[in-house]
């Protein structure tokens, strides 16, 4: 049997400290149709590597390494409209962040190279709660594996309109979960996402219905249904519709995906917004500066989702030029990437970004906040839908006054509120892409003093007991010992 593989690598066996493996089985079918279940043996017959690049490989059964981190960085970036409803209240990101977060240590355990149910899980919850943990890790899982298959950032189908989709879209029943843009094709994907103890035929029947989208897109689109089962061990079942599309792939980097395309970068800054507000809502002697080697070329080219920084020889060689004491400015010297971090309180995670986003991100929630404003002006009427409004003055806290409703009234206000600020915020889409595009060219040509009025001290996280990842704009460690790595299951 052959040695598991990091998803981008052809040869390399993955051997990170948090490394495990995923047995991933993709089928193509036109109609979409789901293959049958894989039975236990099949599943730990699993062994052919990811291919090498970016995009959809052939059907086959493959077991793909990757680590916790990857994991933890799908998790905090899968889409979901965490714009206007947080961008006021900076510090409920963290929360967001652990409510992300904790579930998959609550309720996984790592056993040798495999992933697999707790007895807590399997045994100490009801069913609701494994129904709960089913569609988290069932939507933690599909962004992992998109972005194994070089998908760019996700949004959630509830939150916005795809591209080339028709207007009846955010009024259409049953969606699928995600969409997002495929850099080197420029195709559009559709996603739906299972998961379950015991994912069986019937939940990802009803996904290729959801999928089944017909005029609601017109355009050329990928469809690809996720389906992640946990019992006995964490596998995938990922099915997708018809043969790749024609022609040979862009296969440009990321770099000159966001140099070129305000869109792409639009969608970056949105699914970092977790991660800006985070940080911006930090105590200032909480944050730092830690040094990122710039990838080379070709792993810029492959786009795996993280890059391990303790393997990572541009990083190792720029923390050796680096002395202790250095600032931002010592990193930019070197040619390094100078990323912001902050530990997340109540978490084993420190995460952070570079300047440029932080830039772009700043500006977009600038923008987020004038669309809530505009909605508050022209439909005073919705607030009522929103959470209550707590403003501290000295000790006093004054709440504005709650109405009585139904549970299905406040949906309805809500999914009012909801659906008048996606149109304010379509209108004003031309002004976001702009202030999005002004704040990353601002990041990236100023310094940390620019962005924050603070130059963060340096660190080096790495000696703290922390396993860093990184791509070209963002940041995350985990403390290792907190991810119980040496868990044997009994």
């Amino acid at each position: 049997m052959q040695p598991p593989t990091w998803a981008g690598t052809v040869d390399t066996p993955l051997s990170a400290p948090d490394a495990f493996d995923v047995p991933v089985f993709l089928r193509r079918s036109s109609p979409l149709t789901p293959a049958p279940r894989p039975t236990p043996v099949l599943v730990g017959l699993a062994h052919e590597p990811w291919p090498q690049g970016t995009g959809i490989p052939a059907d086959g059964a493959y077991l793909v390494g990757t680590t916790w981190r990857a994991l933890l960085n799908a998790t905090i970036s899968v889409g979901r409209d965490i714009g206007s409803w947080i961008t006021a209240t900076p510090r409920l990101a963290r929360h967001e962040i652990r409510a992300r977060r904790y579930p998959l240590s609550a309720y996984l355990v790592q056993s040798g190279r495999e992933i697999v149910p707790s007895v807590v899980y399997t045994h100490g919850t009801e069913s609701s709660t494994r129904t709960a943990f089913g569609y988290h890790v069932g939507m933690t899982m599909a962004q992992w594996a998109c972005q194994t298959m070089g998908l760019g950032p996700t949004t959630h189908a509830e939150s916005a309109i795809p591209p080339g989709a028709a207007p009846c879209w955010d009024s259409t029943p049953s969606l699928p979960d995600l969409f997002g843009t495929h850099p080197d094709t420029s195709e559009l994907w559709l996603v739906e996402a299972k998961g379950s103890r015991r994912l069986g035929m019937g939940p990802r029947a009803k996904g290729a219905q959801q999928l089944d989208v017909g005029a609601l897109v017109p355009v050329a689109h990928q469809k690809v249904l996720c389906g992640t089962s946990l019992e006995r061990r964490l596998f995938m079942m990922i099915d997708v519709e018809g043969d790749p599309p024609p022609g040979d792939p862009d296969n440009i980097s990321d770099e000159e995906t966001l140099e070129q395309d305000d869109d792409a970068l639009l969608e970056l800054a949105r699914s970092r917004m977790l991660t800006y507000l985070a940080l911006s809502s930090l105590p200032r002697n909480g944050l730092r500066v830690t040094a990122v080697g710039r990838p080379e070329d070709d792993a810029v080219t492959r786009r795996p989702p993280v890059r391990l920084l303790e393997t990572d020889e541009p990083t190792a060689a720029l923390r050796r030029r680096v002395a202790p004491g250095s600032d931002d400015a010592d990193i930019r010297q070197q040619h390094g990437l100078d990323m912001l971090t902050g530990r997340i309180p109540g978490t084993d995670l420190m995460l952070g970004m570079s300047r440029r986003l932080y830039g772009a991100c700043r500006e977009l929630a600038y923008a987020e906040r004038r669309v809530i404003e505009r909605v508050r002006e022209e439909r005073p009427m919705y607030m009522d839908a929103l959470p209550r409004e707590v403003q501290r003055s000295g000790y006093a806290v004054a709440q504005r006054p709650e109405r009585h409703m139904s549970d299905r009234a406040r949906e309805e206000r809500t999914a009012a509120v909801q659906e008048y600020a996606r149109r304010v915020r379509t209108e004003q889409q031309d002004d976001q892409l702009r202030s999005v595009r002004e704040g990353f060219t601002m990041g990236a040509r100023g310094s940390w003093m620019h962005l924050i009025d603070l130059t963060p001290r340096f660190a080096l996280p790495s000696e703290e007991g922390f396993l860093e990842a990184a791509t070209s704009d963002t940041y995350l460690a985990v403390e290792e010992e907190a991810l119980d790595l040496d868990t044997e299951v009994e």
